[in-house]
């Protein structure tokens, strides 16, 4: 098979993420997609780069947040708070990129494997700055999509915190931003 020709399958097979769904909602109702996510989370770094104290490759961040979700074509999304489930997650997630990324030429599927395990693994300032605007998300899609009062999952205040902590070691900045939202997720009524 040609090296365009398994590019092509590959690209094909991005499909998938589109129906893998995840516990966020959108302005319609519906559950987000992870592909929808991956795209929010890459923009949103290139808005909020520079509260970030690190000079970083933005290339580099683009292309790792574009695909930290592609272990979830085959192991689905695992809730953040289900931490029964993120026992697993990584190594189904592992299992489930390795599956997607053998459809590529064996150099490329490499580079891009190093580059998801890189963003899992947090080694890298470029990893860590997409890590926090991975945890970002949720926090302003809760806010904005949210109706007053919902919160079918009795998320606290301090659950939240603990989830989201690891930011103010990042950037206080982002930290700040952090603490803002959950500040009015709570006076929604969306925190307890």
């Amino acid at each position: 098979m040609k090296k365009i020709e398994k590019q092509v399958d590959f690209i094909s097979e991005l499909e998938k993420l589109k129906i893998v769904t995840r516990h966020n909602k959108t302005l319609d109702d519906r559950f987000e997609n992870s592909a929808e996510h991956s795209w929010q989370s890459a923009i949103t770094a290139v808005i909020l780069e520079e509260y970030f104290p690190i000079t970083l490759d933005m290339e580099k961040v683009m292309k790792m947040l574009l695909i930290h979700d592609l272990g979830e074509i085959y192991a689905g999304d695992t809730w953040l708070y289900d931490d029964k489930g993120k026992k697993y997650a990584h190594e189904k997630e592992y299992s489930s990129i390795h599956k997607s990324l053998g459809i590529l030429p064996q150099k490329q599927a490499q580079v891009l494997q190093q580059l998801w395990l890189e963003f899992e693994t947090g080694n890298s300032p470029e990893a860590r700055y997409g890590r926090v605007i991975d945890a970002l998300i949720p926090l302003i899609n809760h806010l904005v999509i949210s109706k007053k009062n919902y919160n079918p999952d009795q998320l606290s205040t301090e659950m939240v915190l603990k989830k989201k902590k690891f930011i103010e070691n990042e950037s206080q900045e982002l930290w700040n931003l952090v603490l803002k939202l959950i500040a009015l997720s709570v006076k929604k009524g969306i925190y307890k």
